[in-house]
């Protein structure tokens, strides 16, 4: 089977016409690496054998590029360390009793939320500031600033 330098550019060009209806940001890297294949063909004819490893690895390289730079951010902080959290302040909202618990805002987000449900070992007013010693799982330990 021998793939002319033109097929190469219109499996391309259908890969990221496809991409429109199928938004998975993966067709779109393997059209682009048949369109360098292409190119490359039209300008050093190359072997059946060396456009497919052409395509693969120009496909291959893109998506990894794609994945490790472009991805979208993780805006929730999932899995953060919880060092990164403490010793961070905030307004208590509502009080912290030895039986319940209550809830600290922060000015900024902590851990994707800037409102948590906190528990101390003291009581702590409403209107008090506090700092987080410990997280303990969804929930912050807080002492009174």
């Amino acid at each position: 089977m021998e793939l002319l330098w033109w097929h190469w550019l219109a499996l391309g060009l259908g890969l990221i016409a496809l991409e429109m209806f199928v938004p998975t940001f993966f067709l779109l890297w393997v059209g682009l690496g048949a369109l360098i294949t292409g190119v490359a063909s039209a300008v050093a004819p190359l072997s059946f054998t060396a456009q497919m490893l052409l395509w693969t690895l120009a496909s291959g390289a893109m998506v990894a590029v794609w994945m490790k730079f472009f991805k979208a951010p993780n805006r929730t902080f999932a899995g953060q360390a919880k060092e990164g959290v403490l010793g961070i302040s905030g307004l208590v909202t509502r009080p912290v009793t030895e039986t319940g618990e209550g809830e600290i805002l922060f000015q900024r987000p902590v851990l994707g939320a800037d409102r948590w449900p906190v528990v101390a070992d003291a009581p702590i007013a409403a209107g008090e500031r506090a700092r987080v010693v410990d997280v303990l799982g969804q929930t912050l330990k807080v002492v009174k600033i």
